[in-house]
This record gives C-alpha cells, sequence and structure tokens, in this order.
C-alpha cells in the first residue's frame, strides 16, 4: 500500500511557520499529495514574491455591510414547518449567501447551515427529527455583515415530520419519475449493508424505517474527556454536524451508499476543522497545527466512522443504483471481480487495475483495459510470455515507478541537499542529470515498455521539480519512443509525470467565478505558467491526472466539483486528463476496521474509507471528463484471512478473543505463515471502484462521443436555473453558489444524464430538469451521491 511521508493540507490561505521570523499565506490547490510538496510550495512563495525584510501579517478581510449593498436580510415568513424543516421566506437585495441557524428552546445550536438562495423562499432542513416544541430560526448575512434577525416557530407532533417530500399518488407519477436510487421498489427503503465499521464505543448506529426515510441515531456512549472543550463533529456524507451530544434521529433519505464519520474537535477550532490537529509533537512546533485541536477515542483512535450500502434489484424507472443486487460483502473480501456484471469502457477510455485471482480475460471482460506492471501474470516456465504479450498489445500501466528506478540512480546516503532542495544523494547536480544522459535514458529505461507511462517523479529521496531541465531533455526523446513501439501500430499511449500534479487552478483558491471562468476563453499558451505550458519542461507529455489523495476528512467533502473543474482545467492546457484514486484518507493511519473472525474480533489500524459517494463520483467524473482512471491499493480477493505480520510490515491493531472485553494481542495468531496470499482487511474499495465504472458504462459510455449539454433544472419547486453551455461555466457556478449541476450526452436516439451536488444534505428533494429534447422530468434525489440514468 502506499505510504506517503507527508500529505499537503487541503485549505485555502493555510499559514505556514517558514521561519521563526517569518509567515506566509499560501494558496493550495485541492487534492495534493507528496512528501515534497509543502518544500515546493514554500519554495515557490519564495520565488514568486521574494523573501521579505519584515514579518507579513494575514489579516482577515473584512466583510461589507449589507445594508452598504443592497437590503437585508429580513425575514418575511416561517411556514411549512415539519419535524425535520422549514420553508423560509424573507427579502434581500444583492446578498449572495446567508446564514441560517436553527436554536433549541434553551438557545443551543441545533445546525447552522449557509445558503446561496435562488429565491425568496429556501427550504431549510434540520438534519434531524426535532421534537415537538418552539424553536429559534435565526438570520443573517453571509457574504456580507447584517444584524442577525431571530423568528420563532414550532415544530408540531409528528414522526416523520416534513423536509421529505410526500411521495405522489398513484397514477400520478410522470415518466421517469423514481426514488432517486434505483431501487425495484421506488417508494421502498432497502435494508442498509454494512461495508465497513469501527469500535461500537465509538460510533454505534441505529436505523429506523420512517415512511420513506431511515432515522438514524447513534448509541455509542458520550466518551468526551472534557465535555466544556470537545463538541463532536459527524460528517454523514456531504453534510457536517457539530453537535453536544451523540447523534439523534438524523433524517437520512435515498439509498445511495451512506458513510458516517465522526471524531472530537475542539470548539477553538471549528473553522479550521481537523485539519488543525497535529499528528505528532514535531508537527505542532511549527505553532500553526495543536496537538489538543481533537480528543483521540480509546485506544488512541482518531475518527470512528461506518460505511453502508443498499444492493437492490433495479427498477424500470428511477436512477441506476449504484449497487447490484447480487453484492453482499458480509465476507469481508473484494468481489467485483466474481459478482460483477460484464461493461465495456469506450474506445480511448482506460481503466488500470490488477487481474487477481480472477484471471486476466475476466477482468478485461468487467471492463478493466490496462494492467499493472507489478502485478502482471509473470510465469518463468513460459518465459513470461502472457506478460510480454500483453505489453506488446498495449495492455498494461507502469505502476508508478519511481524517478530512481527510471533514471537508474542510487542511494549514495549522503544527507546534504542541493540549493533547490534535491537531494545529492540521488543527483550529480541539483536538476539532476546532464541533458545528454537524461535522452539516454530515455531510450534505455525499462517503464517504457507499457503503453501507459504512469510514475513517481515528485516525490522520495529522489524528487526533482517538474520545471527541472532534465525533463526537457528526457520527454521529448521518451514520446519518440511511444510513438516508435505503439502509435506507429495504432495503439493509444499515454505518458503522464506524475500521478499528482500540485500545480493548475483549484476552485478553492479564493480568487472570482469571472477569473475561473476566464481561463477557458484562453489558449493554452496564454493560461498562467506552468512547468506544463508549451515548451516547458514536461510539454511533451500527453496527460495530466488529478490525485484523489484527501487529507482531513471535513477538507475534502466538496472534492468531486472541484476534481470535474480540475479535469477540464487540464484539458484546456492541451493535455488528456485523468484520475489517480486512493480509497482512503491520506492521513492518521490510527482508526479502527473491524475484521470478523469465527473465534473473535481483529480491529486492524488503518486510514479512514473515503466517502462511498465521493469515491463513484471521483471515478464517474474521471470518465465523463477525462479518458482514465487508476486506484492505487485495490486489492483483490485473498484466498485466507491472514495478514502480512513480517518485521517491518505496518500491521498494527487490537485482538479481543470472543467473549472477551479486553485485547490479547499475544493471543492474535491470523498471520501468514508462508504460503498463500497477503489478507490486507477489507475497505470496499476496489469493489466500489468496479461500482463506478459500471454506472459510467451503462450510462455515458453508452453515449460516448455524442452532443453534451447542462441541463436547465430546478429544486423543490424553486427558480429554474439555466447554466452556461461554454466548457467549465457551469462548475464554477455550482461551486461557488454551494448548488448540483445537470449535464447531458446524447447519441443515436438515448440521453444520458446526471445530477450531482457535493454541498447536498440527506433529505428528499424533488428535482425538475429539462431534457435536450425539452422533455421535463421529474425525480427524487437526496445526498451527494451520483444520480444517473439513461432515456
Amino acid at each position: 500500500m502506499k505510504r506517503l511521508l507527508f500529505l499537503l493540507a487541503l485549505v485555502v490561505g493555510l499559514q505556514l511557520n517558514a521561519s521563526a521570523q517569518l509567515k506566509f499565506a499560501i494558496d493550495l490547490p485541492d487534492t495534493l499529495v507528496g512528501k515534497r510538496m509543502l518544500e515546493n510550495a514554500i519554495k515557490q512563495a519564495f520565488k514568486d514574491y521574494g523573501k521579505p525584510t519584515d514579518p507579513v501579517v494575514v489579516k482577515p478581510v473584512e466583510k461589507v455591510k449589507c445594508s452598504d449593498i443592497g437590503q437585508g436580510p429580513d425575514i418575511k415568513a416561517v411556514t411549512g414547518v415539519s419535524a425535520s424543516g422549514l420553508d423560509l421566506k424573507f427579502h434581500g437585495n444583492g446578498i449572495d449567501t446567508i446564514l441560517v441557524d436553527i436554536l433549541s428552546p434553551a438557545g443551543q445550536l441545533i445546525k447552522s447551515q449557509v445558503i446561496a438562495p435562488r429565491s425568496s423562499t429556501v427550504s431549510v432542513p434540520f438534519g434531524q427529527l426535532l421534537p415537538a416544541g418552539n424553536y429559534q430560526l435565526r438570520l443573517q448575512g453571509q457574504s456580507c455583515k447584517s444584524d442577525a434577525q431571530n423568528q420563532s416557530f414550532t415544530v408540531p407532533n409528528s414522526e416523520t415530520g416534513g423536509g421529505t417530500k410526500p411521495a405522489p399518488e398513484p397514477g400520478t407519477e410522470t415518466p421517469g419519475q423514481g426514488s432517486g436510487n434505483g431501487s425495484a421498489n421506488p417508494a421502498a427503503v432497502l435494508p442498509l449493508v454494512n461495508l465497513t465499521q469501527g469500535m461500537d464505543d465509538h460510533l454505534n448506529l441505529t436505523f429506523r424505517d420512517s415512511a420513506d426515510v431511515r432515522i438514524m441515531s447513534d448509541i455509542a456512549p458520550d466518551n468526551r474527556g472534557d465535555k466544556g472543550k470537545f463538541l463532536y463533529r459527524y460528517l454523514i456524507n456531504g453534510h457536517q454536524i457539530d453537535t453536544d451530544a451523540r447523534l439523534k434521529n438524523y433524517v437520512v433519505a435515498g439509498n445511495n451508499p451512506l458513510r458516517v464519520l465522526v471524531g472530537k474537535l475542539n470548539r477553538q477550532y471549528k473553522s479550521e476543522g481537523f485539519n488543525k490537529w497535529a499528528g505528532t509533537p514535531q508537527e505542532a512546533a511549527g505553532g500553526w497545527y495543536k496537538t489538543d485541536a481533537a480528543e483521540p477515542f480509546s485506544f488512541n483512535t482518531s475518527y470512528a466512522f461506518q460505511t453502508f450500502v443498499a444492493p437492490a434489484a433495479q427498477a424500470a424507472t428511477g436512477f441506476l443504483n449504484h449497487v447490484p443486487q447480487n453484492y453482499d460483502p458480509s465476507s469481508q473480501q473484494v468481489s467485483w471481480g466474481t459478482i460483477g456484471e460484464d461493461i465495456q469502457l469506450p474506445k480511448g477510455h482506460f481503466w488500470g487495475a490488477s487481474w487477481y485471482p480472477w484471471g486476466v480475460e475476466k477482468v478485461f471482460a468487467k471492463g478493466v483495459t490496462h494492467l499493472a506492471h507489478h502485478s502482471l501474470p509473470w510465469d518463468a516456465a513460459t518465459n513470461d510470455q502472457l506478460a510480454k504479450d500483453l505489453k506488446a498489445a498495449g495492455k498494461t500501466f507502469s505502476d508508478y515507478q519511481r524517478i530512481e528506478a527510471v533514471f537508474g540512480r542510487t542511494n549514495s546516503g549522503s544527507p546534504e541537499l542541493w540549493p533547490n532542495g534535491t537531494s545529492k544523494a540521488i543527483w550529480p547536480t541539483a536538476d539532476g542529470l546532464p541533458a545528454d544522459e537524461a535522452r539516454e535514458w530515455a531510450w534505455k529505461t525499462g517503464g517504457a515498455s507499457d503503453a501507459i507511462w504512469l510514475s513517481e517523479m515528485s516525490e522520495n529521496v529522489g524528487w526533482q521539480p517538474g520545471g527541472s531541465p532534465m525533463f526537457s531533455a528526457f520527454y521529448p526523446e521518451l514520446r519518440k519512443r511511444y510513438e516508435q513501439n505503439f502509435g506507429s501500430k495504432g495503439i493509444p499511449y499515454e505518458i503522464i509525470h506524475n500521478y499528482f500534479w500540485q500545480g493548475g487552478e483549484s476552485l478553492n483558491s479564493g480568487r472570482s467565478a469571472d477569473y475561473y471562468k476566464e481561463l477557458f476563453r484562453k489558449d493554452p499558451q496564454d493560461l498562467p505558467r506552468t512547468e506544463f505550458s508549451p515548451g516547458a519542461p514536461l510539454s511533451a507529455t500527453t496527460m495530466i491526472v488529478e490525485a484523489v489523495y484527501l487529507p482531513a476528512p471535513d477538507l475534502a467533502m466538496r472534492q468531486p466539483t472541484e476534481l470535474a473543474f480540475r479535469l477540464e482545467y487540464f484539458k484546456q492546457m492541451g493535455y488528456h486528463a485523468g484520475v489517480v484514486l486512493f480509497g482512503q484518507g491520506e492521513t492518521r493511519p490510527n482508526n479502527r476496521y473491524k475484521i470478523n473472525f469465527p473465534d473473535g474480533t481483529y480491529y486492524k489500524s488503518d486510514k479512514f474509507p473515503l466517502d462511498p459517494n465521493v469515491h463513484i463520483a471521483s471515478l464517474f467524473f474521471g470518465h465523463v471528463y477525462g479518458n482514465a482512471t487508476f486506484e492505487w491499493g485495490g486489492y483483490g480477493w485473498a484466498n485466507q484471512k491472514l495478514f502480512d505480520g513480517r518485521p517491518g510490515q505496518p500491521l498494527s491493531g487490537d485482538w479481543f478473543p470472543t467473549g472477551s472485553t479486553e485485547p490479547r494481542n499475544n493471543e492474535f495468531n491470523k498471520l501468514w505463515n508462508g504460503s498463500g496470499d497477503f489478507y490486507h482487511g477489507f475497505t470496499g474499495s476496489a469493489d466500489l471502484t468496479y461500482f463506478a465504472h459500471r454506472l459510467y458504462a451503462k450510462t455515458f459510455g453508452v453515449t460516448d462521443g455524442g452532443d453534451r449539454q447542462y441541463l436547465t433544472y430546478r429544486i423543490d419547486g424553486g427558480a429554474w436555473i439555466t447554466p452556461s453551455q461554454y466548457k467549465a461555466d457551469e462548475l464554477v457556478d455550482a461551486y461557488k453558489q454551494q448548488r448540483g449541476f445537470a449535464l447531458a450526452q446524447s447519441r443515436d436516439g438515448k440521453t444520458a444524464w446526471f445530477y450531482h451536488n457535493s454541498f447536498a444534505d440527506n433529505v428528499w428533494h424533488t428535482l425538475e430538469v429539462k431534457l435536450p429534447s425539452g422533455q421535463v422530468i421529474t425525480e427524487r434525489v437526496a445526498g451527494n451521491g451520483i444520480h444517473a440514468k439513461i432515456q
């Protein structure tokens, strides 16, 4: 499994101590990874701005008063109150976003949410079922400063309350109307199947069905050491809730996957979130990170989590169900190669994965197009003939070869660095190799036998900056070699410099919508200069990939929309675009996964699982907006549940024999005995990866190459949103306005379309979309998953 030494935080304006006397505010794009990225960011900051002689004080921007730019916001009416939500009518002019708080009878905050209104009436979900009683709504400007206004309201006696839209009367459904989940019974609440979970005293969820929703509560004990200092932060798919008690009566609609993650956050750092939490005293020594920013659970566990799926037969109407009916993860073994239906990606789309243990032809039938070099069917008895044939046919990828291997370098052991931070132990000069030597390696390096070159050039001891002159010599020659070995034979190929890129433009950098839109009205040579610009050292490569290697869980919740933008931007730069995904958070590997055995339970320490909806959406977008996807660590089925416990392996956890309330690690005997497969535990990641490709293949894969159109839509009867059709404009608007977007693709009489909202809550909403044909379709949507179908 990939083990990065450092993951850059996903945060804008993060203050980093460059020295005792100097502070910078550095804007960092989403999904950045690699242990050298922090050093590179600081070096670039010095290069761009020059080292100041006096400390730079970064002050927050003072909000303007709403009264100076418009009117309001003023409460006009609170209507439609139920146990799960209400409708707020207000007046405001010139106000982009409002802040709405729901307060208990005692004045305690129940929920706070920022809303970008599209009309004068907005829906305000509570995120849970509130008991009958009197409450307060508090309204104030968010994009501008205003005095708070309060309005009392009363929740009536009701079990299910509102916030969920009533099911239509039989016979009144419009064609295509469904449940938003694709289940065979659109009105049904499907049974949830557990995918992953940790210890029950950290998080213990119960569910009860109520009409067409689930009511979820956490019955784990309140185990905060200091209740005055720490609160619970719950992340429920894309919805964040801060609460002073364990979660009660939270409404979950729809049958898409579900992840609930909770941690104990210091109230002082609510705005910074879990990213503020120092992993080591050394990290805290810089001053920004704090060791007390959060409180661990027992057994030094950072976060507690449970993930679920709802397998179901596919309905004739409604959105495509993500998880097929025959999926059963109870064995805690990867099974996509066994239970998955055969699919095929369109020509020019690539999915790199492993074939083991199902066989090469079987995984190709499941949609895989390229096999990883290190896991090819090597067989000395046949002189590796099958592996050689796969390489010659262009059906392999180079599996993240390290820069040291690419250029035949060995580590001398020297700790010294060149002035630019590169290693003297690896390189004879700060810029790596002389140009002539770099050109020679382009023709003799081993990784070029794979049709997709995917490497690690920007991390580990031998890293080199992307602007190194060495690459100006290397990649044009490598491109010639690839054209000779593959292109001249009609075999598609890609050259990917590194599995992540820290540069380029990101929606979270705080610039205006007009700035981002203007980028897509420029030619590549006129875009901000990078190492990929025309004539730059990496300009002979063919693809840029976005790494979905996500840090603190509350900083990565809007990632799919940002990802779609990044992929569009890579194409605007003149490159193909793809995704490399790691199905867990790249931080804090001390979270417990419950692994069941007949004679006990092993709680394996590992990194927390991604929200399955983010996982599926990221890879789905990897083909909608790009043409290649790869997963790091997507292990296959193992023929035994025995862990690799050899010295030097990162196995840690606690063993509870059946009936024991205390760990007995000295009795743990589930270790590899020298034969058979290693068992890596179970996160569900590889299965989710298949489900993402299945979703794409059965929708946009069918209409690949067709005409695209962002769809006009509205939510809950509100104002119609008419999107721009120019390149990434609608993605920018959706992100800035904190809303969803819908895209259609039509070909040969069929239209595939999807709706996605990275900012969604988990209650039902009525979606109306206008298809390219002019037909208006009504569906129900809930949550941050991909809602996709073809008609």
